[in-house]
């Protein structure tokens, strides 16, 4: 499969029916991946910058009938994904929209409908975790480009995914509509990891029931982070996810913080 025509009539075909990833064009690190990413990373900004220059309305308006594009087509990939593989069966342990990005479905009507701290909570998560996974699946789509080609049903919406990631936070903070400035207290701090810790809930009990998945990576037994939890107990393992997570959403916000409470005390020193 390295025509155009293959890539486009094996365009809904799924994994079970392909060959290896090696003899796909556009998997994991190809030249057409590569390409293929930077033009959809260059027109997701292009189209940032120009949405940002609008009216909050038209913002508003334009984030809402995005998010209910993913969240029609996240319905379409899970039922996708379920009947056309070799047998028809619902894969618990992976298919659930229960992963750090997937939180940005439920994060988005905070940010879109929103006012005030419930707002800032919705726009907190968007531009901290959810800019960083939108940002690395652009990179490293391992979990989708290990078996399908970005010119396929399944590449097509992780890179729309993760696009609209990135194009939301990128209008955000652009166009003020939220800003790294305002987190004033430590509560601010913390609220932008509130839609990550409710998703988590949900992520551990099924992590933690019989189907052994590691939903939002809690048990470390995914990719690169294997080592780690093959090392440390389940335990120790949520903790420290749990940390990283808090870390994470609070990061974009502490240099502003930390400036702004300095300042603070030198004004107050000086009076």
């Amino acid at each position: 499969m390295h025509t155009l025509s293959e890539l486009l009539k094996n365009f809904f075909t799924h994994k079970d029916f392909l060959p290896p990833a090696e003899d796909i064009a556009g998997t994991m690190f190809t030249p057409l991946h590569l390409i293929f990413a930077a033009v959809v990373l260059a027109a997701v900004i292009g189209l940032g910058l120009l949405l940002s220059k609008k009216s909050e309305k038209t913002i508003r308006i334009t984030f809402g009938i995005l998010w209910a594009a993913i969240v029609i087509l996240e319905v379409v990939k899970i039922i996708w994904e379920t009947v056309s593989g070799a047998t028809v069966s619902f894969e618990w342990g992976g298919i659930l929209p229960l992963y750090p990005c997937s939180i940005f479905m439920y994060a988005m009507p905070f940010a879109i409908f929103g006012k005030g701290k419930v707002r800032y909570m919705g726009c907190g998560y968007v531009c901290s975790l959810g800019l960083l996974g939108g940002g690395i699946n652009f990179i490293y789509p391992a979990t989708i480009l290990g078996n399908y080609s970005c010119i396929s049903f399944a590449g097509f919406h992780t890179f729309l995914y993760h696009g609209v990631m990135v194009f939301c936070a990128l209008v955000m903070l652009r166009s003020g509509y939220h800003s790294y400035k305002n987190a004033l207290t430590v509560g601010d701090l913390l609220l932008p990891a509130i839609p990550a810790l409710g998703v988590s809930v949900v992520a551990n009990l099924v992590n933690f029931s019989k189907i052994g998945s590691d939903y939002m990576f809690f048990k470390l037994s995914s990719f690169f982070f294997a080592p780690i939890g093959k090392a440390t107990p389940d335990w120790f393992s949520v903790i420290l996810v749990y940390l990283l997570y808090l870390f994470i959403h609070a990061l974009p916000y502490l240099p502003c913080y930390i400036t702004r409470h300095i300042q603070g005390r030198r004004a107050a020193l000086s009076d």
